[in-house]
């Protein structure tokens, strides 16, 4: 493995929600793990829970994606972030098409369910009465499997992206297949 696939793979984030009663780690793209502050489950319902899990992904892959940013930099490598870097017409369309990709992801119990939108804007949905049904320990279970389906989807949303414009070589079938996969894990 070369020096920035070795960088990009050990990179790791670790964020607070913004009322800071929550903290994740994101290692490598994917999530790590999450906790809670010492009885913080307990205070929560599922609307003021879903809205500081979308802040804490949202800085969490802010903070990841800034942390690519700076790998590339220190090798001396430059990674275009718009349409107005781009090398040619059809890189434009790739980095203009990038932020608009569309991903959900659920947990194994559907009761949490993340959207997001070029890994940028989040939203989370918790089921009424998750909170009542979940101990924390199956709650953290429930919240990671839903982050991990959603980042998937966005992989596999990106890969089709790149073969769209790039034309790389997947056929209709192996497209299909991808798609499927992405949809299992969807609310």
């Amino acid at each position: 493995m070369g020096e920035v696939a070795e960088r990009l793979a050990d990179l790791t984030v670790t964020v607070s929600s913004p009322d800071g009663n929550i903290e994740a780690e994101v290692y490598g793209g994917r999530v790590r793990w999450l906790e809670f502050r010492p009885g913080a489950y307990q205070r929560y319902d599922e609307s003021e829970l879903a809205h500081q899990l979308e802040r804490l992904a949202t800085l969490a892959f802010v903070n990841h994606d800034r942390g690519v940013q700076k790998i590339m930099e220190d090798v001396g490598l430059h990674r275009p972030r718009g349409p107005a870097e781009a090398r040619d017409e059809a890189h434009r369309r790739y980095l203009a098409d990038l932020p608009n990709i569309h991903a959900t992801g659920v947990g194994p119990r559907q009761l949490v369910r993340f959207e997001a939108t070029g890994l940028l804007n989040w939203r989370c949905d918790i089921v009424q009465g998750t909170l009542r049904q979940l101990s924390e320990q199956q709650f953290i279970a429930e919240v990671i499997d839903a982050a991990q389906a959603l980042l998937q989807q966005h992989r596999y949303e990106t890969g089709l992206l790149r073969n769209e414009i790039f034309g790389l070589a997947w056929t209709e079938a192996t497209k299909q297949r991808v798609r499927e996969r992405a949809a299992q894990r969807r609310w």
